[in-house]
């Protein structure tokens, strides 16, 4: 059976969650969804003692999603975009990878079989936020994932915006099925 790891990136209840849970009723196999914003998460306090250790020291939410995402056979990433940038939480959990990135023990080649989709919101409509998601995409890439694609979904400064929108619907639906093809 397979195994998805939802994550759900933004700190107020809203797109981010109603993205979450189409995602959610779109799959078949075992889910996981990981909200960050009722997780106890650790900063990451770059000492570089997980690399003497092969492993994060901080045993928290974030070192448990580190190993779902590394045992998962795929995944989507799910956040707004404040100011051009991913919430302050979200990089705080993104700078936990940190703890897979050891380049004096080598690093493994991402698995092109290994499937991230990212999808990101925010309030305008013309916006190309197209850099944050390929910063994203290569952080995931240290945890194995090797394929991914964007989905960016603008206009939806309204908390409840996704729900009404057909065509992110669909969009959002096509990222799941190359998911999981």
């Amino acid at each position: 059976m397979a195994k998805y790891v939802i994550i759900s990136g933004s700190p107020r209840k809203g797109n981010s969650d109603a993205i979450a849970e189409f995602i959610k009723g779109s799959l078949d196999g075992e889910v996981e969804l990981f909200d960050i914003k009722s997780k106890d998460i650790t900063f990451c306090q770059a000492d570089n003692a997980c690399k003497v250790k092969d492993e994060c020291v901080y045993k928290d939410d974030a070192y448990d999603l580190i190993k779902m995402l590394e045992e998962c056979d795929g995944a989507f990433f799910i956040a707004p975009v404040y100011f051009g940038r991913l919430p302050g939480m979200v990089a705080a959990v993104i700078d936990r990878f940190y703890s897979k990135f050891n380049p004096a023990k080598g690093i493994p080649m991402p698995d092109v079989n290994k499937k991230i989709g990212l999808i990101l919101t925010y309030g305008g409509g013309e916006d190309d936020y197209t850099p944050v998601a390929e910063q994203t995409a290569f952080a995931f890439g240290v945890l194995g994932f090797g394929s991914h694609k964007n989905v960016l979904v603008g206009d939806n400064n309204d908390p409840e915006a996704f729900a009404s929108k057909d065509d992110q619907k669909a969009a959002v639906k096509d990222l799941v099925d190359w998911v999981i093809e």
